[in-house]
C-alpha cells in the first residue's frame, strides 16, 4: 500500500508538471537595451526579461521567457527574435540531467535550498558562539523566516561598530547570490582567529548577511513548483489577481511605481510592484531592519549576467556623490572583471528596488533616513541554474565576488591605510634623508582614510611603534596624529615625530618592518589598527610595505600571454593541485563574454578562431582553465 502511494505521488507530479504552461526562451535583439525597456510598446505587456548581453559584433539583446501568445507577439513586433529553448524545461533538463517535476530534482543541486541554508547558518551559530547570532524574528508572507546572521566579536550587543549588509534571493530563482552570501560568512568564521584580516574585520565591524530574502519563492521552487517552473516573486496570492506573487525588489518605497516600465501594475507580470509601497511583509521587514541600523554599504546579489549594478535604476541622471559610488563599482569591477554601470543605462529601467531606497535620502516615520551605498551585483551566465551539477564554476563565480564582500567590510567604517614613512634626520644625523648605522633619526608616517560614508572620521588618533630588529631602538615610541577624514583624507605625525636609533652594527641596506598601530574613534567607538612600514637601513628613505592587516598570500595565477593580443596566445598556469606537477589539462574553455561557449582546448596555444576554425571577433573573453573541483579564471582581450 505505501509503495502503492508513492508511484500515485510520483505520478502526480509528473502530471502536474506536465500540464504547466509551456514558456520559451528567446533573444530579442536592439540596436539600444534602454530605449527598449523604457518604451513598453516595444515588447509585450508583461514579458519576464531574465538577462542581458552583448554578440561579439556588438549587437545587444535581451533574454526573456514568454509564453506561446507572447513569443508570437515578438516575432510580429519587427524585432529580431532567436528562439533558444522552445520550452525551458527541456534547458532545465539539459543543464541538470533530470526530469521537470521528478521529486528527486526538487533540490538545488549544488545550490543551497532554504533548509540547507538555514542549517548551515544554524551549524555556524553552534560552531563559532563567540562571533555568530542568528535573527529569524523577520517574517516572509507564509510566515518563514528571512534568516539573518551577524558576525562580530561580541555579536549579541549593538556596539555601534561600523555595519555592512548582504543579502540574497531577492527572486526566488537566483540561488547564486544565496551560495555567495553563505561562501563568505563561512570563509569570516573559518578564518577567525588564524587569518589577520579576516581577524580585524570580526572584531571591528558589524556584518549582516540574509542570504535567502524571498523564503517563500525560494522553497516553491525546491519544495512545490520544482526549479524548471523558474519562479520569481514572493507567493503572496491575497486579494483579486490573476496570478500568486509580488516583485520584492520593485516593492521598496523610493520612487515605487515612478512609471509603467520600470514596475508593472499587472497582477500577472514578473514585476508586479504591489498594491501599495512596503506591501510585503518581507519587504517592510527589511524597511524596518536597516532603518534601526546604520550600514554604511552593500551588496545584493542576484542572476544572472555579470553586472555590478549601482543608482539610480528608475532613471537614467546621475545620483548624487557619483565619484565616490564609481569608485566602488570600479574596485568591483577591478575584483571580478564584469560589466559595471548605472543601473538605468547599464540594464534596463526599474523603480522601487533596493539600492535606490538604500541611497535615497527620504524619510522614515519623519525622520531622516540613514544613507548606505550599495552595488547589485548579478552573477553567473547562461541560466539562473546553471552550475546546479558543476561545483568547479559556482565555486570559481563566487570567488571572484568574495573580494568585494571583503573590501566593502573594510571600507563601511574609518580603515587605514599606509601611504610612507619619512626619514628625518637632519639635526640628530647626516642630514642625508636615511637611516645610517649608528644613527639617530625622526620618523614620520603618512596613511590615509579609506571609509566611504561621512560618518567614519578616526579622530583622537594615538599611534604605537614597535620595529621588528632589535638593532632599531624606538626611543620615542607613541604619538598623536591629527584626525583623519573618510575618501582619502590623509595625516601625517610630521608635528609629533618618533626617534629611533640604528645600533653602529647594524648592516648597510637591512630591511626593518615597523608597525604603527593606530588607536582612534569611529563614531564614538574605539578601533584599534596596525599599519605596516618598512625601511632599509642606509639605503633610501621609507616606503609604505603593504595594505594592513596583512593581507593572504595570493593565489596562484592563471596568465594569458601576450594579453591583449591580435594573433595568437599562451596559456600557463601552475599546477592546481600542489605536488602533481603537469602540462595544462585537461581543458581550457574560452567563452564570449555573453557566456557563449567559443571552444574548449586541450593545449596552452589559442589562435584566436572558434570550434568550426573561424577567427573570433574583436572582444572580452573569459577563459577557463579546470581539472577536477578546482578551476582558474583568465580574462583575454582580442584586438582587431
Amino acid at each position: 500500500m505505501r509503495f502503492f502511494t508513492v508511484v500515485l505521488l510520483l505520478s502526480a507530479l509528473a502530471q502536474s508538471a506536465s500540464a504547466l504552461p509551456v514558456r520559451s526562451e528567446a533573444r530579442v535583439y536592439v540596436d539600444d537595451i534602454t530605449s527598449l525597456r523604457a518604451d513598453p510598446a516595444l515588447l509585450p505587456a508583461d514579458v519576464d526579461i531574465c538577462s542581458h548581453g552583448t554578440t561579439p559584433g556588438g549587437e545587444q539583446y535581451l533574454v526573456v521567457f514568454c509564453d506561446a501568445a507572447q513569443l508570437d507577439a515578438l516575432q510580429e513586433s519587427g524585432l529580431r527574435v532567436e528562439v533558444t529553448w522552445k520550452d525551458i524545461r527541456d534547458k532545465f533538463r539539459a543543464m541538470t540531467g533530470l526530469e521537470p517535476g521528478d521529486p528527486t530534482g526538487r533540490e538545488f543541486g549544488y545550490y543551497f535550498n532554504y533548509w540547507e541554508m538555514r542549517d548551515t547558518l544554524t551549524r555556524l551559530a553552534q560552531q563559532y558562539p563567540q562571533i555568530v547570532t542568528i535573527d529569524t524574528s523577520m517574517r516572509s508572507y507564509q510566515n518563514r523566516a528571512l534568516w539573518c546572521i551577524k558576525i562580530s566579536d561580541n555579536p549579541g550587543a549593538n556596539e555601534n561598530e561600523p555595519q555592512v549588509f548582504f543579502n540574497g534571493a531577492t527572486h526566488a530563482r537566483e540561488p547564486m547570490g544565496t551560495h555567495t552570501c553563505i561562501a563568505f560568512a563561512s570563509l569570516l568564521c573559518q578564518r577567525y582567529g588564524t587569518d589577520s584580516l579576516a581577524t580585524w574585520l570580526v572584531n571591528n565591524r558589524e556584518v549582516y548577511i540574509i542570504p535567502v530574502m524571498n523564503p517563500d519563492g525560494y522553497v516553491y521552487n525546491s519544495d512545490s513548483g520544482g526549479p524548471s517552473s523558474y519562479w520569481r516573486k514572493n507567493r503572496n496570492n491575497s486579494g483579486p489577481r490573476t496570478g500568486p506573487g509580488i516583485d520584492l525588489n520593485r516593492n521598496y518605497g523610493y520612487k515605487w511605481g515612478y512609471d509603467n516600465s520600470g514596475s508593472s501594475p499587472s497582477p500577472g507580470s514578473e514585476t508586479y510592484r504591489g498594491p501599495e509601497r512596503w506591501s510585503e511583509p518581507e519587504v517592510a521587514a527589511i524597511r524596518d531592519f536597516e532603518a534601526a541600523r546604520k550600514f554604511r554599504c552593500g551588496i545584493d546579489f542576484h542572476t544572472y549576467a555579470r553586472d555590478n549594478l549601482y543608482p539610480w535604476a528608475y532613471i537614467g541622471t546621475s545620483p548624487p556623490e557619483l565619484a565616490l559610488i564609481r569608485e566602488i563599482a570600479d574596485t568591483f569591477q577591478a575584483n571580478n572583471g564584469y560589466t559595471t554601470g548605472q543601473w538605468y543605462n547599464t540594464l534596463y529601467n526599474s523603480n522601487g528596488v533596493s539600492i535606490d531606497w538604500e541611497l535615497a535620502d527620504t524619510l522614515l516615520d519623519g525622520n531622516q533616513k540613514f544613507i548606505s551605498y550599495c552595488i547589485t551585483s548579478e552573477l553567473g551566465i547562461n541560466d539562473f541554474w546553471y552550475g546546479w551539477d558543476n561545483p568547479s564554476y559556482v565555486d570559481a563565480e563566487v570567488a571572484l565576488n568574495i573580494p568585494n564582500c571583503r573590501y566593502l567590510t573594510r571600507v563601511c567604517g574609518a580603515y587605514l591605510e599606509p601611504l610612507s614613512v619619512v626619514v628625518n634626520d637632519t639635526g640628530s644625523g647626516n642630514g642625508d634623508g636615511r637611516l645610517d648605522p649608528g644613527e639617530t633619526a625622526y620618523l614620520w608616517f603618512r596613511l590615509k582614510n579609506r571609509a566611504v560614508h561621512l560618518l567614519d572620521t578616526a579622530a583622537s588618533v594615538t599611534a604605537t611603534l614597535t620595529t621588528s630588529d632589535t638593532m632599531v631602538q624606538v626611543l620615542t615610541p607613541t604619538v598623536n596624529l591629527p584626525s583623519v577624514t573618510p575618501r582619502h583624507g590623509q595625516a601625517d605625525n610630521r608635528a609629533m615625530q618618533i626617534a629611533v636609533q640604528a645600533s653602529p652594527n647594524i648592516a648597510p641596506n637591512t630591511p626593518v618592518d615597523l608597525r604603527l598601530t593606530a588607536t582612534f574613534l569611529d563614531d564614538g567607538v574605539s578601533i584599534t589598527q596596525p599599519l605596516t612600514y618598512r625601511i632599509f637601513i642606509g639605503t633610501h628613505a621609507g616606503i609604505a610595505q603593504s595594505l594592513t592587516p596583512d593581507p593572504q598570500p595570493p593565489t596562484p595565477c592563471f596568465r594569458a600571454f601576450p594579453n591583449p593580443t591580435r594573433s595568437s596566445v599562451t596559456f600557463t598556469a601552475p599546477p592546481l593541485n600542489p605536488g602533481t606537477p603537469g602540462p595544462l589539462a585537461p581543458a581550457v574553455s574560452i567563452y564570449a563574454s555573453d557566456g557563449r561557449l567559443v571552444r574548449t582546448l586541450f593545449s596552452p596555444n589559442w589562435d584566436l578562431t572558434d570550434g568550426s576554425g573561424r577567427r573570433v571577433a574583436p572582444g572580452v573573453y573569459m577563459v577557463r582553465f579546470a581539472s577536477g573541483n578546482e578551476t582558474r579564471l583568465a580574462r583575454v582581450t582580442v584586438l582587431e
